[in-house]
């Protein structure tokens, strides 16, 4: 298990809003990660891979979701936006983007 304790920031859009956030912790389990952030609200989540590609669970919000690839904004915010808030999806969409554009994550 390697776990990353730096902050590190990114910014989201949504609509005409804009906001900070930033990953307090990321945690590789080897068979997926663990991320927690803080932005307008403190989120903690696993992203990984399984059998039909990529998923993103948010056991507090009671959710889950496939995801495209790491990379793709648009795909997983739509898919997140079923059953989260649009912030807290445009949020998390965000950070697996800049975690994986910054190379913490593959």
């Amino acid at each position: 298990m390697n776990t990353i304790f730096k902050s590190i920031p990114f910014v989201c859009k949504y609509n005409s809003q804009v906001w900070n956030g930033s990953v307090t912790h990321l945690i590789n389990h080897g068979s997926h990660y663990e991320i927690h952030l803080e932005s307008r609200s403190s989120i903690r989540f696993m992203i990984g891979n399984y059998t039909n590609g990529g998923f993103v669970s948010v056991p507090a919000f009671n959710a889950g979701s496939d995801l495209a690839s790491y990379s793709d904004y648009f795909w997983n915010f739509e898919r997140l936006c079923h059953t989260i808030n649009t912030v807290d999806a445009a949020t998390i969409a965000e950070c697996i983007r800049t975690l994986y554009k910054e190379n913490y994550i593959q």
